[in-house]
């Protein structure tokens, strides 16, 4: 197989394959926990259920993008920095808690967005280890 078809399979794995999973996957899940809170009278606080102003979709597809190219240049430290992503995302998501972060509801859904994070990196770096076939 040439090169260019590695490259265009590598990142059909990881831009596209990543965003239909990571989309029905999160939604199943967010919604369970939406389901779930409600059955047992758990509040969720109404900012975990508000859009961001930047979409989910386009973060997804730029750290899939950034971490694919990473992975099939074998950058050192790729391993790092996709940790150190993960973790700047969940930091900067801290600032939607409020006085009802003892609601189980609210830190299940937070910890839907870590479970779509490290899907979404899995992605990238199965996208990127095809990617690496083609150099």
């Amino acid at each position: 197989m040439s090169s260019i078809l590695w490259w265009l399979f590598g990142f059909l794995v990881s831009v596209g394959f990543g965003a239909m999973a990571i989309q029905a996957g999160l939604s199943c899940l967010r919604q369970w926990i939406t389901q779930k809170a409600k059955d047992e009278n758990i509040p969720i606080p109404e900012a975990y259920l508000r859009e961001l102003y930047i979409p989910g979709w386009l973060i997804g597809i730029i750290e899939r993008v950034t971490f694919t190219f990473l992975v099939a240049f074998d950058v050192s430290g790729t391993a790092a920095a996709m940790f150190a992503w993960v973790a700047l995302k969940m930091a900067t998501d801290w600032n939607r808690l409020t006085a009802d972060v003892e609601s189980i509801g609210a830190r299940s859904l937070g910890l839907s967005t870590l479970v779509g994070d490290i899907v979404s990196l899995l992605f990238a770096l199965v996208g990127g280890l095809i990617c690496r076939q083609g150099r």
